[in-house]
């Protein structure tokens, strides 16, 4: 077999190329800046087709993948590894470079790397004054036998980014606010075939402490995903808490059922009995289970952008509602936005927008033009950061800046894939994505339900045996091929309890309603093949 080979660098060389990683330009940015721009550069100097960054948790002792270019899916789906598992856990636990020439499920823990292609693998320590601060890796498509060269300048790189990161999360005041506003920030985005979630967050540059500007997003018992952003007046630890308050009880109420509408008035009667009239601009809304439209009631906030193949627009809003906060209770009147195949809608909050000296509608001018020039249906990870660079164009606002961007692809995926957590809970979510995701693709519904019902008896065995209390996680991987359809359930695990050979009941099962159940275990967890033909 061929590997490529880099040519070998002269030292003057590699001076250069570390310099252009590490100057001075970047000491300015926060953390997700820095690593944003230091990954493009690493991918650059070292022609890798992807870099990303995993920072310790030392929690729970893992790593968790906090920046990445060219395979944003880590970042996305919150990829973590356990430290001392998997090509990134060794290196941690090592605490030395390593090389991969094979990537597989069988050298990796994140199958994201060898589904999208990855061929060959170089990680290092990310190391501080003697401590552990995450692990670098580079990774190209096509095999490649690293070079001792290429091996030291990424851990020159490591080195001297480990020590920029030490003293950002070693800072006590920084620490405190990203953590303070990441507690009110959803965790994990909702996940439906067909829809792609994108957010970012941008503190304002004078604010003292962390703002008012929030969002949220949920999937709802009955299945509709519900989304939320709005903006406390004010900055600092009261804009926070109050914001952090109407986050939580905006959650209850959603979970009471029933529409935007309603949510938003219940929301309206709790901040006028708990608030001290404080003004809040808050749009609630809830996307229906098939994706086609899109409800939502804003009180006293900017309208959503409704990007198409036929350009950008904002959403009508026919009745200019008030904010919260209004001593008599105001009467809101709900909106509803068709969500037509390959259409984007941007929610976001007015220091996007707001200018001093420019009128609102200038604002609301560049950010529609913008839009229709950068979501053109590539990454939403990717399209939200070209999007808000542009927008800013230059210093960062005095007002904080929340953007959420969903994305409703323009034709069904022939491949899912995704990752959960190993509880009784996600068992529904898996059911709900891989019911949608063969819908989509017109499989008949008494096939899909045999597949579903396959799909969820291995998923349950994983739940019951492959992990100890600390839980793990279950990677799905679907993929049609024709008439086939072929389902990989994949745990990191050691099962306990029944016979790797034979599960009981639940094997019996799944052998009765698929074609064919294959069964592959190794040291690095298992691996359940479900395949049902004839799906036509």
């Amino acid at each position: 077999m061929r590997y490529r080979r880099m040519p070998t660098l002269d030292p003057l060389e590699r001076l250069e190329r570390v310099q252009r990683v590490t100057d001075t330009a970047l000491s300015h940015l926060s953390v997700d800046g820095l690593l944003d721009e230091l990954l493009l550069r690493v991918r650059e100097i070292l022609d890798a087709d992807t870099a990303a960054v995993l920072l310790l948790d030392e929690g729970r002792n893992e790593l968790v993948a906090r920046a990445a270019k060219g395979i944003e899916e880590e970042v996305e789906r919150g990829v973590r590894i356990p430290v001392g598992k998997g090509f990134a856990g060794r290196i941690a636990a090592e605490r030395a470079p390593v090389a991969l020439h094979r990537v597989d499920h069988s050298t990796v823990l994140n199958p994201i790397l060898f589904q999208k292609g990855i061929k060959s693998l170089l990680g290092v320590p990310l190391l501080a004054h003697g401590d552990l601060v995450g692990v670098m890796h580079v990774g190209t498509k096509t095999r490649r036998r690293f070079t001792k060269d290429e091996t030291e300048l990424l851990q020159l790189v490591a080195d001297r980014v480990a020590l920029a990161l030490h003293v950002r999360l070693s800072d006590r005041s920084r620490v405190v606010i990203e953590a303070f506003q990441r507690t009110f920030l959803p965790e994990v985005l909702p996940f439906l075939p067909g829809l792609r979630f994108a957010t970012r967050y941008l503190p304002a540059a004078t604010a003292v402490g962390v703002g008012g500007d929030w969002f949220d997003t949920f999937v709802r018992p009955e299945g509709d995903i519900v989304l939320a952003i709005g903006d406390v007046a004010g900055h600092g630890l009261p804009a926070a808490s109050l914001m952090g308050k109407m986050r939580n009880a905006l959650r209850a109420h959603a979970l009471m059922g029933g529409t935007a509408l309603d949510i938003l008035v219940r929301a309206d009667e709790f901040h006028r009995h708990f608030g001290q009239g404080e003004l809040v601009t808050l749009l609630i809304g809830v996307l229906a289970q098939d994706l086609s439209t899109f409800r939502y009631v804003s009180a006293g906030h900017p309208p959503p952008l409704v990007i198409g193949p036929e350009g950008a627009a904002f959403a009508a809003d026919h009745h200019a509602n008030p904010p919260l906060g209004l001593p008599q209770a105001p009467s809101f009147v709900e909106e509803e936005v068709a969500i037509h195949p390959g259409t984007s809608v941007l929610l976001y909050t007015d220091g996007l927008i707001e200018r001093r000296d420019e009128s609102l509608d200038l604002g609301l001018e560049r950010l529609r033009s913008t839009a229709e020039q950068v979501v053109n249906g590539t990454s939403p990870n990717d399209t939200i950061t070209d999007l808000l660079e542009r927008v800013i164009e230059g210093p960062r606002p005095t007002d904080d800046v929340a953007l959420m961007l969903l994305q409703r692809d323009a034709t069904p995926a022939t491949q899912l894939e995704f990752a959960v957590d190993a509880r009784a809970r996600s068992l529904l979510m898996i059911r709900r994505a891989l019911s949608r995701w063969l819908e989509d693709l017109e499989v008949p519904r008494p096939v899909a339900t045999e597949i579903v019902m396959g799909v969820h008896e291995a998923a349950a065995n994983v739940v019951e045996h492959a992990y100890g209390p600390a839980g793990g996680t279950i990677t799905i991987t679907a993929k049609r091929d024709g008439d086939d359809v072929e389902v990989w359930i994949r745990d990191s695990g050691t099962w306990r309890g029944s016979s790797r050979g034979d599960r009981g009941n639940g094997l019996r099962l799944m052998r009765g309603l698929m074609d064919d159940v294959m069964v592959d275990t190794s040291a690095t967890g298992t691996v359940v093949v479900l395949r049902h033909g004839a799906v036509a």
